[in-house]
Order: structure tokens, then sequence, then C-alpha cells
């Protein structure tokens, strides 16, 4: 996404985004930002935890290309169907940057599990080892 001239590489705060971000950051000699929970001033400046989320750093970068993963739960929830609201573009720097590498993506292997997924659960309710058994839970 364009936004004043500058052009946005965002991805979901996943285990694929945070794989592929950096790497892509790396290639094109870019200075990747994860975890952004809040975006300031514009888009210039943003707000990441750091100490295992036990303090918030404000960063930015000076790169013209911004590389991001966003924390998807710190996000108001976009209406389905309204994404084409928004201006979206092919951006064939990073075709170029990728296809000059010697390895290649083969497939992405998602495992399914019965237990529900932490971030998109709306309660976590969590017992310690004092309770010694699901009984005194």
């Amino acid at each position: 996404m364009q936004k004043n001239g500058y052009t946005n590489v965002i991805a979901a705060t996943t285990g694929f985004g945070k794989d592929v971000v950096p790497r892509m950051g790396g290639i094109l000699d870019l200075q990747a930002i994860t975890d952004v929970i809040e975006i300031k001033d514009g888009g210039n400046k943003f707000v990441r935890p750091i100490y295992a989320g036990n303090a918030l750093a404000t960063v930015s970068t000076v790169d013209k290309i911004k590389l991001l993963t966003i924390r998807a739960t710190n996000f108001e929830k976009v209406k389905p169907g309204s994404a084409t609201d928004y201006p979206q573009e092919k951006v064939d720097f990073v075709d170029a940057a990728v296809g000059a590498q010697k390895g290649k993506w083969v497939e992405n292997q998602v495992s399914k599990s019965e237990m529900v997924d932490l971030t998109q659960a709306k309660y976590v309710v969590s017992g310690g080892r004092a309770l010694k058994s699901g009984e005194n839970f």
C-alpha cells in the first residue's frame, strides 16, 4: 500500500508472517518492524512490545519501504468484503528480489488442532502449578 510516497508491506504477526517479513527485509536490505500493536504519527512511528511484553517501545525507520508485521488483535476488525475499499498494488521489487534467491518455497503446511486458537479467544482462563490438578481448578 502506498501512502505519502511510501510503500508499506504488511503481514499478520503469525508464524508465517514472522518468517517471511524479516527474510524479505534481509533480501531487500530494509528494517523489518515486527509485532506492531499501534501506529502513530500518520504511519511514521510504531509501538511494539519488548522484554516479553513487559514494556512498550515506540520505533521508526527512515526506509521508504516499511516492512511490518501487525498484531491483528490490537486493531479493529474490518467488515468482510470491505478490503477492496482500500488501495492495494502489486510491488514488482519483491518478486525480483525473491526470484534471485536459489531456494524456493514449496508449500505452507498448517496443522489443525481441536484446541481454540488463543489469539481468537474472547476470554482466557489459566491456572498454575499451585492448583496441582484439574479438580482443584
